[in-house]
């Protein structure tokens, strides 16, 4: 079930956010990255174009546009990936959380289990959180680093919920993107679209 109207966690056992644009609203952040990242390519980042391709990960982005203007890329897209982290860190601490969002994080801590559950790397989320007001408040973090390579993203979600004791379907997810939301679902997870609220 996709639940679009509200961010009420009523009726989960645990709750699983995504830390990139869930419980903070990075989009300006994720831009600047980005479009510093190109412009050594000799590539000028349209905002536009970014916004309009919100939800894809930094890879297919990187991808889409090079196969739309017929780039020659002098990096491979893993390293302008890296590269795009390693700037979206530098300014993560300016990073604004979600109000809405942070209040429920403030809300479930301690009454039910809150753990962080994303595709990124966990150096750069434990990075990120030592910023952020709610930085204490979860009871695990799990990322990419934590499934083995190449697994589907829904892994994720689902080593999330075995870790903290939880039944996938007692679990409700605050995710961002179409691909988070489809690998929720698939983990038989309920979900809540932040998107509205950016």
């Amino acid at each position: 079930m996709l639940v679009r109207d509200k961010l009420s966690p009523d009726g989960a056992a645990c709750l699983l956010f995504d830390w990139d644009g869930t419980l903070v609203d990075s989009q300006a952040a994720n831009y600047r990255a980005m479009a510093q990242t190109l412009a050594v390519e000799g590539v000028e980042l349209e905002q536009d174009w970014f916004d309009s391709r919100t939800g894809l990960s930094s890879a297919d982005m990187i991808t889409a546009l090079a196969a739309e203007r017929s780039l020659r890329l002098t990096r491979t897209v893993p390293e302008l990936v890296a590269k795009r982290d390693e700037l979206f860190l530098s300014v993560a601490h300016t990073v604004r959380p979600h109000a809405r969002v942070q209040a429920v994080v403030e809300q479930a801590a301690g009454r039910i289990p809150v753990a962080v559950a994303s595709g990124s790397t966990r150096a750069m989320i434990d990075a990120a959180l030592r910023h952020q007001p709610f930085s204490e408040t979860f009871d695990l973090i799990v990322t990419r680093d934590d499934v083995e390579r190449g697994k589907p993203a829904p892994d994720i979600f689902l080593t999330a919920a075995r870790r903290l004791g939880v039944q996938p379907r007692a679990c409700l997810v605050y995710e961002d993107s179409d691909e988070g939301i489809a690998a929720a679902e698939a983990a038989g997870m309920r979900v809540i679209d932040v998107r509205p609220y950016r």
